[in-house]
C-alpha cells in the first residue's frame, strides 16, 4: 500500500506521467461476520478491516468510500458475509460513473435534473449585477436615512425596504436551486402520502371556516378561498409527481381552468361596473402578475414560459380588455354577446392556424416556446369566455332572474343537477385511456365542473357568507405560491424536492421546507404590491387634462393620465392619426 502512495504522488508530480484519467482505490469491503464460514471467521477480522480502510484515507489516497457505506447498509445482498450481490455492484459502478462522467456529459443548462457528482456552472454575469443592485437597495436605505439630500431623489424607505426585500428573496431562490449547497431530491408518487397531505389541508380549512363580510355571489372571500385551496392542491400534485396519474392530472387541469374562469369573470365585471379601459389599470395588472415570473427568468436562466400561468393570465387579460373596450356601449346590450362570439372565433383562428407572432419575438431576443404556448392556450381556450359569460349573465339579467317566478325551482334542481354533473364529468375522465387523450377533451369538458363548483358553492346564504380563513389567506398570494414553488417549495425547476435539513427526514424537510416557503411567499407579494404601486407612481390631481401627445407632457408623472386619456377616447385618437 506504501507503495501505491508513492507512485500516486510521483504521477501527481509536474511533467510526469499520469497514471490514468482518474484513479480510485476500492476499500476493503466489511464483511456480515454470521455468514463467513469458520475458516474465514478466523481470518477476517472486521476491526482489522476498519483500521486498513482508515489508513488509506489518512494517507489522502482517493478511496471509493461510498462502496463501504453501500455494503454496511445492504447486509442482506451477500449470501457468505464476504461477496456482494451484482445488483450492489452495478449500483457502486454507477456511483464511479456519475463521480467521472457527469460533468462532462450532463447539460449545464437549467434545469439541473441530476443531483448526483455535478458541478453547477459560476453564477452568471445578470445574477452579479443583480447581486449589486440588491446591495446598492440596501445602501441607499441606510444612507437615505442618514442624509437628507439621498432622501429626496431615491425611491422612499419603504419602497427600498421591498425591493431589498425581492432581491434578496430571489437570490435566496439562486442559493437552493442553482448551487450544490442544498440537496435535491428525486421526486416519486406516493398515494398514502399525497392523500395525508390533502387531508391534512382539508382539516386546516374546515378548522378556519368563519364568517365573511358579506353575502355576494363569488365575492372576494370565496374568490380568494378558491384560489387558495386549488393553489395548495397544485403543491402538492408538484411535491409528489402526481402528473403521471391520469386520475388526479386531469382534474389539476380542472384547477388552472378554474383559475382562468375567475380571470374572465373578475375583469369582465370590472369593466363593465367601473367602465375603466384606461392603460393605467391595465398596465398595472399586467405589471402585477409578471414581474416575478420576469426576474426569476433572467435571475434564474430560464425562460419566461416557463412559468406558464404569468403569461396565460395576461394573454387572457389582454383579450379580455380588448372584447370590452371594443364598442363598449355594447356591452349593455344583446350585442355583448355577439363581441364575445366574435371573440372566441377569433382567438380560435390565431390559435389553431398559428397566427401568434413568434418571429416577432424571436427577433427581440425572446425565448418561447410556439408548441407550449399554443397547447397551454387551447387548453383552456373556451372557459374565459364561459367566465365573461357569467359574469354578462349576473349583471344584465340577475335582477330580472330573482324576480322570475320559476327562480326558486331552477335553485332547488340546481343543485342535485350539479351534483350529477360533477359525477358525470369525474366518470368521464377516469375511463379515458390516458391524460393525452384527456387533453384533448378538456377544453370541452372542463365548463361542466367548473360551473358546477360554482353552483355547489353559491347554494346558499350560509355558504355565501361563510368561508376558511386559511384559504384565504393562501388564495391571497397564490400567484407567488405557483411562481416561486419552482426553485422554492421545489427544485431543479420543478423536477425534483428541495432540501433544508436531513433528506432523511422526509416529512420534518417537508414542513420546514413549506414553512419557509410560505414565509417568503408572502414577502414576495407584499413587495411585488409595493414595486407595482412604486412603477404606476399616482398621478397629481392637478396634473393637466389637456388632449396633449404623451410626448408633450412637462411631467413624467403624467404619463399615465395621457395613456387613460388615449385608451379612453378613440376620437382622440382619430384625431390624431
Amino acid at each position: 500500500m506504501d507503495g501505491v502512495v508513492q507512485r500516486l504522488a510521483e504521477s501527481r508530480r509536474t511533467g510526469a506521467t499520469p497514471i490514468a484519467d482518474h484513479v480510485y482505490i476500492s476499500p476493503v469491503a466489511p464483511v456480515v461476520v454470521d455468514k463467513l464460514t469458520p475458516e474465514r471467521r478466523a481470518t477476517l477480522d472486521p476491526a482489522a478491516i476498519t483500521w486498513m480502510n482508515a489508513y488509506m484515507q489518512a494517507a489522502e489516497l482517493p478511496v471509493f468510500s461510498s462502496w463501504t457505506d453501500m455494503a454496511q447498509a445492504r447486509p442482506l445482498e451477500t449470501a457468505d458475509g464476504l461477496h456482494y450481490s451484482a445488483g450492489l455492484e452495478r449500483a457502486a459502478v454507477n456511483v464511479l460513473l456519475n463521480r467521472v462522467c457527469n460533468r462532462d456529459t450532463i447539460d449545464p443548462h437549467p434545469p439541473m435534473r441530476t443531483t448526483c457528482c455535478f458541478e453547477y456552472p459560476a453564477p452568471g454575469s445578470f445574477v452579479r449585477w443583480y447581486s449589486v443592485a440588491t446591495l446598492s437597495a440596501l445602501a441607499l436605505l441606510v444612507t437615505s436615512a442618514r442624509w437628507t439630500s439621498v432622501a429626496r431623489i431615491v425611491p422612499s424607505a419603504a419602497t427600498l425596504r421591498q425591493l431589498l426585500v425581492f432581491g434578496s428573496i430571489l437570490l435566496i431562490m439562486f442559493v437552493c436551486d442553482r448551487t450544490p449547497l442544498f440537496e435535491k431530491l428525486h421526486k416519486h408518487f406516493v398515494a398514502w402520502v399525497f392523500t395525508a397531505m390533502l387531508a391534512l389541508a382539508t382539516v386546516g380549512g374546515a378548522a378556519t371556516w368563519s364568517t365573511d363580510k358579506t353575502e355576494a355571489f363569488l365575492g372576494r372571500a370565496q374568490t380568494d378561498e378558491w384560489k387558495g385551496w386549488m393553489q395548495i392542491v397544485i403543491l402538492a400534485y408538484h411535491a409528489m409527481n402526481a402528473s403521471g396519474v391520469a386520475g388526479i392530472y386531469n382534474p389539476v387541469r380542472v384547477l388552472v381552468a378554474m383559475y382562468l374562469f375567475m380571470t374572465g369573470y373578475g375583469h369582465c365585471c370590472f369593466f363593465y361596473a367601473k367602465r375603466d379601459y384606461g392603460l393605467r389599470r391595465l398596465t398595472a395588472v399586467l405589471l402585477r402578475t409578471n414581474v416575478l415570473a420576469v426576474a426569476l427568468a433572467y435571475v434564474m436562466g430560464t425562460s419566461y414560459m416557463d412559468y406558464y400561468f404569468a403569461p396565460l393570465s395576461s394573454a387572457w387579460v389582454l383579450i379580455v380588455w380588448a372584447t370590452m373596450r371594443v364598442a363598449p356601449a355594447a356591452n349593455y346590450t344583446h350585442l355583448a354577446w355577439a363581441k364575445l362570439a366574435a371573440s372566441a372565433v377569433i382567438m380560435c383562428l390565431v390559435n389553431s392556424l398559428h397566427l401568434w407572432p413568434f418571429a416577432l419575438l424571436e427577433r427581440l431576443g425572446v425565448v418561447w416556446s410556439a408548441r407550449e404556448w399554443e397547447f397551454r392556450f387551447g387548453t383552456d381556450i373556451y372557459i374565459v369566455y364561459v367566465g365573461m359569460a357569467v359574469a354578462l349573465v349576473r349583471l344584465q339579467y340577475g335582477s330580472q332572474l330573482l324576480v322570475h317566478p320559476r327562480w326558486p325551482q331552477i335553485v332547488r334542481w340546481s343543485v342535485p343537477a350539479s351534483i350529477l354533473g360533477l359525477v358525470l364529468y369525474f366518470y368521464f375522465e377516469l375511463t379515458r385511456a390516458s391524460k393525452f387523450e384527456y387533453n384533448k377533451w378538456h377544453p370541452y369538458v372542463s365548463p361542466l365542473p367548473v360551473l358546477c363548483f360554482v353552483v355547489l358553492r353559491n347554494a346558499n346564504g350560509y355558504l355565501r357568507s361563510h368561508s376558511s380563513a386559511m384559504f384565504r389567506a393562501a388564495g391571497l398570494i397564490s400567484l407567488e405560491l405557483f411562481i416561486a414553488q419552482f426553485h422554492l417549495f421545489l427544485a431543479a425547476d420543478t423536477k425534483a424536492i428541495l432540501v433544508l435539513v436531513d433528506s432523511r427526514l422526509w416529512f420534518v424537510n417537508f414542513g420546514v421546507t413549506a414553512f419557509v416557503f410560505v414565509g417568503l411567499c408572502q414577502a414576495l407579494g407584499s413587495a411585488s404590491g409595493t414595486i407595482t404601486a412604486w412603477l404606476m407612481a399616482k398621478v397629481s390631481v392637478d396634473a393637466p387634462a389637456a388632449d396633449i401627445p404623451m410626448s408633450e407632457l412637462p411631467v413624467a408623472a403624467d404619463r399615465p393620465r395621457a395613456l387613460d386619456r388615449l385608451a379612453s377616447d378613440p376620437p382622440l385618437l382619430a384625431r390624431m392619426a
